[in-house]
């Protein structure tokens, strides 16, 4: 049986970090979403829900769904009734459900959900690659999860070139700590997810585990200049 190394975290020891980050800084999480967005965010997460091309009465299930802002965006296109959100922090569920009550959601894993196989037209995921185990088993988990020739797509802060880039780098370096820090008094909470951002995997690279996940038709569409990324797939009609 192996082992971890020095420098390789225990299995689980990412979800349980965090887990304690996002359950610290729920409640100010959709304030300091919006200062440190410049109130973009909404706009991405419409952009996101509008390529999955739902219509009234398509099944869409969104992971890491946090306060349910892109699981509304999605309500918006196929109807709340048809919109399941699932997370794994119990505190960011509560803000969820607080701010959206007509809507479900479900607390759960994302790598392993529980939710019926082949039952969605749509899976969504935003600003979370970067804080799951496995990327891959999130793409094959949102493959189970929708019917053949379903639609995927995935939201995620991303590094742009050029000056843009390097402007991009110390609003993560020294911005991102030190508003997320004041305002909500979890400076290292927000000193990782800069962290987390700066050191993720380039934008092709998240397109080749989409596909060795099982996705075809991978698009890469960046958003405002590279800040941030779609990635789309579908799932093969026939397997």
């Amino acid at each position: 049986m192996s082992h971890p190394g020095p420098d390789t975290p225990p299995p689980g020891a990412k979800a349980s970090l965090v887990r304690g980050i996002f359950a610290r800084i729920a409640g100010r999480y959709d304030l300091l979403n919006g200062l440190l967005s410049l109130g973009l965010h909404r706009s991405w997460r419409r952009r996101a829900a509008a390529h999955l091309n739902l219509a009234p009465g398509s099944r869409v299930v969104d992971l890491c769904c946090g306060t349910g802002e892109l699981t509304e965006a999605l309500a918006r296109l196929a109807g709340p009734e048809n919109v399941v959100g699932v997370d794994f922090v119990p505190e960011m569920l509560e803000r969820a459900r607080l701010r959206h009550p007509e809507l479900r959601f479900v607390e759960g894993d994302a790598l392993a959900t529980g939710l019926p196989e082949g039952t969605f037209d749509g899976a969504s995921v935003a600003f979370a690659l970067r804080n799951v185990e496995d990327v891959e088993a999130l793409f094959r988990e949102m493959i189970r999860l929708v019917r053949p020739g379903g639609q995927v797509v995935s939201l995620d802060l991303t590094r742009p070139d050029g000056l843009l880039g390097w402007l991009h780098g110390v609003v993560l370096r020294w911005i991102v700590p030190l508003v997320g820090g004041l305002l909500s008094g979890q400076g290292g909470a927000y000193q990782y997810l800069a962290r987390s951002i700066a050191e993720f995997l380039p934008v092709e690279e998240v397109a080749a585990r989409m596909r060795r996940a099982g996705l075809e038709e991978i698009r890469i569409v960046p958003l405002t200049g590279g800040i941030v990324t779609l990635h789309l797939g579908r799932k093969p009609v026939h397997g």
